[in-house]
């Protein structure tokens, strides 16, 4: 067993690699699944949320409830209005 200091895999990693690769991960799979219109609605969705902390003082933490629990209503009123 090692006595010597410990090293982590995040020391050794930069910021921007990290960041890079959950990017890289958000627009496959926005592309697998959606095709160029998935990452279009990715894009907005990061940019109007962006644009709405950053200038408006919205809390993230809000928009991500928003935003998870509007995959169960949105469809659910468009079933309700629609019939």
């Amino acid at each position: 067993m090692r006595t010597g200091p410990r090293h982590s895999v995040s020391k050794k990693l930069s910021h921007e690699a990290i960041i890079a690769t959950f990017v890289g991960l958000i627009v496959a799979i926005s592309v697998w699944e959606g095709q160029l219109l998935g990452l279009l609605v990715i894009l907005t969705v990061g940019l109007l949320g962006g644009l709405l902390s950053k200038r408006i003082g919205f809390n993230t933490g809000v928009q991500f409830v928003g935003y998870y629990t509007a995959v169960l209503t949105v469809p659910a009123l468009l079933k309700l209005i629609g019939g």
